[in-house]
C-alpha cells in the first residue's frame, strides 16, 4: 500500500494566488538499490548474482548501442526504449536543417502489463499520524504475453 501525506502550499500565481492550498503527497518510498535488486532477481532464478549483474550490464550497453543508432528496443513484458528527436517547425521545405532539431531524447514507454500494476496501487492518506482516506482499486488483471509490444501511451525521459 502506498502512503501518502496531507501537505500545504501557498499558491503563487493564478485564481488561488496568497491563499494556502492542500494535497496529497507520497511519502518517501523505499529506495531499492543496484546490488539488492541483483541480489533478488538472483534469489529468484537459477541464475547467480554474477550472471544477473552481467545480463544488466549488457543490457545498458546493449540500449546504448542501439539506440545511438535511433533503433527502438523492446522488452518483452517491460516496455520499449525509443529515441525522439523533436524539431521546430518552419514555413518552407528549404528552411529544414540541423539548426531545426531538438535536443534528442530517450524515452522509455511503459508496457501494458506494467500499466496494470498502477491502476492496482492501493493507497492510504494520512493526516498526521492519523489516516483519514483509503483506496479501493478494481483489481485489473495483468495483460498476458510479453512479446505483443503493447505499450502503454505512460512516457518518462531517461
Amino acid at each position: 500500500m502506498l502512503n501518502l501525506s496531507v501537505k500545504s502550499q501557498v499558491m503563487k500565481i493564478g485564481k488561488h494566488k496568497g491563499k494556502t492550498m492542500f494535497y496529497a503527497q507520497v511519502d518517501k518510498p523505499k529506495v531499492i538499490e543496484y546490488e539488492d535488486v541483483i541480489k533478488d532477481i538472483a534469489e529468484m532464478s537459477s541464475l547467480t548474482t554474477g550472471d544477473v549483474r552481467n545480463a544488466i550490464d549488457r543490457l545498458a550497453y546493449y540500449l546504448q548501442r542501439e539506440l545511438t543508432e535511433g533503433n527502438t528496443v523492446k522488452l518483452g513484458q517491460i516496455g520499449t526504449f525509443r529515441v525522439v528527436v523533436p524539431s521546430k517547425y518552419v514555413e518552407t521545405e528549404k528552411e529544414v536543417n540541423a539548426s531545426i532539431i531538438k535536443k534528442a531524447r530517450i524515452r522509455f514507454y511503459i508496457n501494458r502489463t506494467l500499466t496494470a500494476v498502477a491502476e492496482n496501487i492501493r493507497f492510504a492518506v494520512y493526516r498526521g499520524n492519523q489516516k483519514v482516506d483509503e483506496s479501493t482499486p478494481t483489481p485489473t488483471p495483468p495483460q498476458g504475453g510479453g512479446s505483443s509490444g503493447g505499450e502503454g501511451s505512460i512516457g518518462g525521459g531517461l
